[in-house]
């Protein structure tokens, strides 16, 4: 297990991807390095801030990226003379003015939804001044560099495909990182090289999928951080049942692709133990060595981290920017990453026919 390869996947979720951050934090604090950083909208860009600097800059320029969506970052009366009014940044008011740097309104687009208008424009909100922010906190040049592999996940607007972008097989560069996390509605399309490319959640939130479709013949400890709780209390009103809703939308079926994909491990490592009980004549058969091939003798511990909700939270919970909900979440990451790392259970002996093993914490 010492030779074992380390990934962290990280799901979309806007706001939410605080926790995330503080998973790091942990991570990071305890000298765990990501081999492999795999991320989807907010999870890509958290993923890019990680691969993206050397390893005495990742934590501080993931602070000051998230630092910089706080309270002073909204345009405060571009558009609406009533927001002096606020004492506190809300999530109406990100809705309605944006976040400095991030994202901000497309003036008009809401009025006449049928208008024609430009790819680029085909979204609620201006996207183009992440360019920026994601060219001052990562390092792009050093990420191009490999030091951490780093893949994020798109969707292809023309047919409609997933699309993985990956710095071992292209030149990554910050357009590739708005592509994965251009939601619709809210945001346009981002064009690279003459496609267009929509959010990676649009196809999947949890892109578990892309490391163990690649991995072979190699262990794995892999921290999988879910920002969708989709076993919540049932809803008591109009209000809880759009949370309730998008909350189970975009857990993106987790946990039944964890158990799939552990089945097809198992299966894989079946495989390789009878193969290994065969005599050396049957190993010869030209017929059964492909069926021998389909196996593998490799383990993935699979660490599942999954955000609970903070009390009272509503449906726009992914845009609540605010400094206090953010430290929340960012100290929620922090808490339950300590808790995994106490227990260690993926260090303990394991069934010699085990492919993928799950390690999922009781909540507090």
């Amino acid at each position: 297990m010492s030779q074992q390869k380390t990934v962290l996947i990280l799901q979309g979720g806007g706001a939410l991807g605080a926790y995330q951050a503080g998973v790091f934090q942990t991570l990071h604090q305890h000298g765990t390095v990501p081999d492999w950083v795999i991320g989807t909208s907010i999870g890509a860009i958290n993923s890019a801030l990680i691969a993206g600097n050397p390893p005495e800059q990742r934590l501080a320029q993931l602070q000051a990226f998230w630092n910089s969506l706080a309270p002073d970052a909204v345009h405060r009366g571009q558009f609406w003379p009533w927001n002096s009014m606020l004492k506190n940044l809300s999530t109406m008011g990100i809705l309605l003015n944006g976040v400095n740097g991030f994202f901000k309104p497309r003036p008009g687009a809401a009025w006449d939804i049928q208008r024609t208008v430009p790819l680029s424009e085909a979204g609620f909100y201006d996207t183009s001044e992440l360019k920026a922010t994601l060219q001052q906190y990562v390092d792009f040049d050093y990420l191009n560099q490999g030091h951490m592999r780093l893949s994020v996940c798109a969707v292809d607007l023309d047919d409609g495909q997933s699309v993985v972008f990956d710095n071992t097989k292209q030149v990554i560069t910050a357009e590739h990182i708005m592509a994965s996390g251009a939601l619709p509605p809210g945001f346009p399309p981002v064009l690279i090289d003459g496609r267009a490319y929509w959010d990676g959640g649009v196809y999947s939130n949890s892109p578990l999928s892309i490391f163990l479709d690649e991995e072979e013949n190699e262990d794995a400890l892999c921290f999988m951080v879910d920002l969708w709780d989709p076993t919540e209390s049932r809803p008591a009103s109009i209000a809880d049942v759009m949370t309730r809703y998008k909350n189970i939308q975009y857990a993106s079926r987790s946990r039944e692709l964890l158990m799939m994909h552990q089945k097809m491990q198992n299966m894989q490592r079946a495989i390789r133990t009878l193969t290994a009980h065969l005599p050396a004549s049957a190993r010869k058969d030209k017929q059964l060595q492909p069926l021998m091939k389909m196996g593998c003798d490799h383990t993935v511990n699979v660490v599942h981290l999954i955000m609970k909700a903070l009390p009272d939270e509503q449906y726009f919970k992914d845009v609540d920017f605010s400094a206090s909900t953010i430290q929340s979440r960012w100290q929620a990451g922090v808490h339950d990453c300590e808790r995994a790392l106490r227990h260690k259970s993926w260090l303990q002996p394991l069934p010699p026919h085990a492919g993928l093993v799950i390690h999922e914490l009781p909540q507090d």
